[in-house]
């Protein structure tokens, strides 16, 4: 995804790009609820979003990438975001729709 964005021959450089902005509004929103960090910007969690997504596609590191998920979504969010998600019975962590 990552790349995709950088090269605007890629068949899928518009839909990544319109996925980057998406991304960026629903963060800025959840900045001024004081869900999420203030010193995160909309490129920072596309590229931890892709990231993330290319390591459970790896062979063998589903369970590492959920653990970083939620290593990530932690360091992300604010006190009053992290009352917002947390662990669910199923040990997967939840983030409550706003």
């Amino acid at each position: 995804m990552v790349r995709a964005i950088e090269e605007p021959e890629s068949a899928l450089h518009d839909s990544c790009v319109a996925l980057k902005a998406a991304g960026a509004r629903l963060l800025a929103d959840a900045q001024s609820a004081d869900a999420v960090r203030a010193d995160v910007d909309g490129a920072d969690l596309f590229v931890l979003v892709s990231a993330l997504a290319w390591l459970g596609d790896q062979p063998g590191q589903k369970a590492r990438a959920d653990r970083l998920f939620d290593l990530v979504l932690t360091t992300l969010l604010t006190g009053s975001g992290a009352a917002a998600g947390g662990d669910g019975a199923d040990g997967e962590t939840e983030v409550a729709d706003g």
